[in-house]
């Protein structure tokens, strides 16, 4: 009985050790569609504009001070990190540009618009 249980949780351990968990900016959003989206770098901060225009960065609700700090802080430490903003589809392009536009003031040079990749669409 005692191997049995000790294969169960050296597969949990496993399992456990091997998941990936999907990154996300700390709110839902229904991400705009694109048939030619690629990977996203390694190196990334990821922040989500939802549909009312809020901005979330690691679960919270940021302002764009706090964001072109944030962004700041991770260039100094990573210049080659990229921003990745994660729109909601049903999100005004005035928000989208204020964040684009915080961003490159920030200092970030590779910024990228998150879509949802569709197949011949």
């Amino acid at each position: 009985m005692a191997p049995l249980i000790d294969c169960i949780f050296l597969l949990l351990i496993f399992f456990m050790s091997t998941t990936v968990f999907p990154e996300t900016a700390g709110i839902e959003v229904e991400k705009p569609k694109a048939v030619t989206g690629k990977a996203l770098p390694k190196d990334r901060m990821l922040f989500a504009v939802s549909k009312t225009g809020d901005c979330y960065y690691d679960g919270r609700q940021r302002s764009l001070d706090e964001i072109s700090e944030i962004i700041k802080a991770e260039l100094a430490a990573k210049p080659a990190c990229a921003v990745i903003v994660q729109p909601d589809r049903n999100s005004l392009t005035d928000h989208l540009i204020r964040i684009l536009d915080t961003a490159r003031k920030a200092g970030a040079r590779n910024i990228s618009i998150a879509t949802k990749v569709v197949e011949n669409e």
